[in-house]
């Protein structure tokens, strides 16, 4: 419960979870539930029909009949144009997601990953080869990844170091049934693969687990000093223009934290890709000239002592995408600053 307060604690309206009738959002749904009537606060649920499988919709009523003997409001949400690829379906449920809140007047939605999901995670950007930065893992709270139908909107993960295995035992103490969605089980998919290399070896996910806390302690630590740097050397003029001081900042975290400020101006969801974003950070702080770049969206001009951004003008250029931005560089910065 005091870990739902310290995620949720500045949230406004009511808190959302997303509820997919799988053991962990249901773990959730419960645990959330209980936390809400001893703080008073109020719950609203969502679960996304994808429109992929047949089963989903029958899925989603079950949900809504497990909320509605919780007295917790439940919208099903239907993707429209559905594809069959997780990464359109995840940016769809989270979109739709996030607008249903932001409409209910809520600011934190709760999501049901586990410490299950971060061992397969670390795995998964191992093989990818992920930094030490990207092996941290999934953060407790983050910003909601879709942009612009995200803005506000954060997302908490409140049972986030709890296994699979605990929450479906809290499941059978109460006599809750979950779904076993069939896509889980689908070699197909990298995640599955992880997860059946991962059956039965304990150990390993301990020694992972263990690691990773030691990687999220760095990367709070690192997020702490770019919104420092954030605070102290990036200012925006009256048009909108983001100055950046970079002088001082080790390669990594200037590296970083160009990316970061690229994303901002350029409106966009993710970073460009780092090779990019490194290649332009050695180009800024080396003594050659340099007579500009575009890099995400984004032109780049250097001057005597700082760097300025702007959004190209096919990109943005009206006083809304200024302010998206402007909304964006604060949240970040906020963030990054809690260190929560």
């Amino acid at each position: 419960m005091d870990l739902f307060d310290r995620l949720c604690g500045k949230a406004t309206g009511p808190v959302g979870v997303a509820v997919s009738g799988g053991s962990d959002s249901l773990a959730l749904l419960i645990l959330a539930h209980e936390w809400a009537e001893q703080s008073g606060r109020a719950l609203v649920a969502f679960t996304v029909d994808h429109r992929l499988r047949p089963e989903a919709a029958d899925e989603a009523r079950a949900v809504a009949e497990i909320c509605a003997g919780l007295n917790v409001p439940h919208h099903t949400l239907v993707w429209r144009t559905p594809k069959g690829k997780q990464a359109p379906a995840r940016r769809a449920r989270h979109a739709l997601m996030a607008e249903a809140l932001r409409a209910e007047g809520g600011t934190h939605l709760l999501l049901g990953h586990t410490a299950d999901d971060q061992v397969e995670t670390f795995l998964m950007r191992a093989r990818q080869g992920s930094t030490w930065y990207g092996l941290a893992g999934m953060q407790p709270i983050a910003l909601s990844p879709v942009w612009p139908e995200g803005q506000g909107v954060r997302i908490a993960r409140p049972v986030l170091k709890r296994s699979r295995a605990d929450l479906r035992e809290e499941l059978e103490r109460r006599g809750v049934d979950w779904i076993d969605d069939p896509s889980n089980r689908n070699p197909a998919y990298e995640r599955v693969r992880v997860r059946t290399l991962l059956a039965g070896q304990e150990r390993l996910k301990t020694r992972i687990l263990a690691c990773q806390a030691r990687l999220q302690d760095l990367r709070r630590l690192e997020e702490r000093l770019i919104a420092h740097w954030m605070r102290e050397q990036v200012s925006i003029d009256g048009e909108g223009v983001f100055r950046l001081d970079l002088s001082g900042l080790p390669e990594e975290r200037l590296i970083r934290a160009l990316g970061v400020m690229l994303q901002i101006v350029g409106g966009r969801e993710t970073p460009p890709r780092k090779d990019a974003v490194e290649q332009l950070a050695m180009r800024l702080t080396s003594d050659e000239p340099f007579s500009g770049a575009t890099l995400g969206g984004v032109m780049i001009y250097r001057n005597r002592d700082h760097v300025s951004l702007a959004p190209e003008p096919e990109v943005s250029g009206d006083a809304a995408d200024e302010k998206l931005a402007r909304a964006r560089f604060a949240a970040i910065r906020s963030l990054y600053g809690a260190g929560t």
